[in-house]
């Protein structure tokens, strides 16, 4: 199973945006300290902008700003703006009805599946961006 770093990106795109601070910055600029494609940062902000997080300004002078202040930014409220409320994990959607081990998958793992969610989205709602940037 791969990782998936869409947290990653998200969270780095939005300590450019705190490091940058007043000036502002843009897509092209962030699109650098991520080694990617612009139009990938502009996806991301899309995602970041729906959830209030940023502000995208389009035009000749546009730009991109933090909406809340970096203290006021946890990285739940990112995990939140990317990839959703639906959890970290999900059970597979098929598997053999008569199969015994695939029977007892969902009251297996349901609970561990909690668990593990509400383990780390504690540890996200304790880390701000504000705290990050802090050590940059």
């Amino acid at each position: 199973m791969a990782a998936n770093s869409l947290l990653a990106g998200a969270v780095q795109i939005l300590c450019v945006i705190a490091y940058k601070g007043e000036e502002g910055t843009n897509a092209e600029f962030i699109a650098t300290s991520l080694k990617t494609n612009p139009v990938v940062v502009r996806r991301i902000l899309k995602s970041l902008e729906n959830e209030g997080l940023v502000e995208v300004r389009q035009g000749r002078n546009g730009g991109v700003a933090l909406k809340r202040r970096p203290a006021d930014i946890t990285l739940d409220d990112i995990h939140k703006a990317v990839e959703g409320s639906d959890g970290l994990f999900a059970l597979r959607r098929n598997g053999n009805p008569r199969c015994p081990v695939n029977k007892s998958m969902k009251s297996l793992l349901t609970p561990v599946f909690a668990a593990a969610s509400e383990a780390v989205e504690k540890t996200l709602k304790h880390t701000t961006l504000e705290h990050l940037v802090e050590k940059i």
